[in-house]
């Protein structure tokens, strides 16, 4: 499983508006979920992700039936919760691979360059950092619309976080590709990113009725 794929499936099982901040911690939980849908999340893992202490986020998943508890994320206690999304939690990695991907998650929202940023260009920045190629610079590319559908904004509000990204350097660069439906862009900090990321080998996610879900499933 690649945190791109997790991004993908998420965008599929989670209602389209769902912010930035449920999907950030929808992916913790995704990651750090048991085979019986139990997660805890310590108090120290929501400061480090610099999510709102207000129980908004957690609220907006609860009420998409994506998980459940009696508790609410707090910065001085954590949580614990139940997911209800069989499917996400009963993928092929090894709790070894979901903890790496957890980590490399948070190693990411934590870069000098987007730690202050609210959690929409964050988000958007680690899935620009999950699509990227293997090989050192070789371009990363993706439709606008599947990055938009994974950060659940509308796709012309992509614009101006891909410039803000690039205003504090965390992108060297970005452009339209041949298609205007394309975008191509280059991280300042490549080999940062792809040492122990997204690539994971196993199988990719799938949903809820059995289907792959890939970056441009719908």
């Amino acid at each position: 499983m690649r945190v791109r794929e997790m991004l993908s499936y998420l965008a599929a099982a989670l209602p389209a508006r769902t912010s930035a901040t449920a999907r950030l911690l929808a992916l913790q939980c995704a990651l750090r979920s048991t085979v019986a849908g139990d997660v805890t999340i310590p108090a120290g893992l929501i400061r480090g992700m610099r999510l709102p202490s207000e129980p908004s986020a957690f609220t907006e998943l609860e009420t998409a039936g994506w998980l459940r508890s009696p508790t609410r994320p707090t910065h001085h206690a954590g949580f614990s919760v139940e997911l209800l999304d069989t499917a996400v939690r009963m993928q092929a990695p090894t709790r070894a691979d979901r903890a790496r991907a957890a980590n490399w998650i948070l190693r990411t929202c934590q870069m000098g360059e987007i730690r202050q940023l609210d959690t929409s260009p964050r988000l958007l920045a680690l899935a620009l950092a999950a699509h990227l190629p293997d090989e050192p610079g070789a371009p990363a590319a993706a439709e606008q619309e599947v990055l938009a559908r994974m950060c659940g904004l509308p796709p012309q509000e992509l614009i101006p976080l891909l410039d803000m990204l690039a205003a504090t350097r965390f992108l060297r660069s970005w452009a339209h590709g041949a298609v205007p439906e394309d975008l191509h862009w280059e991280l300042a900090r490549h080999n940062h990113l792809t040492d122990n990321c997204s690539g994971l080998e196993s199988d990719r996610v799938t949903s809820h009725t059995g289907r792959a879900e890939g970056p441009g499933a719908e």
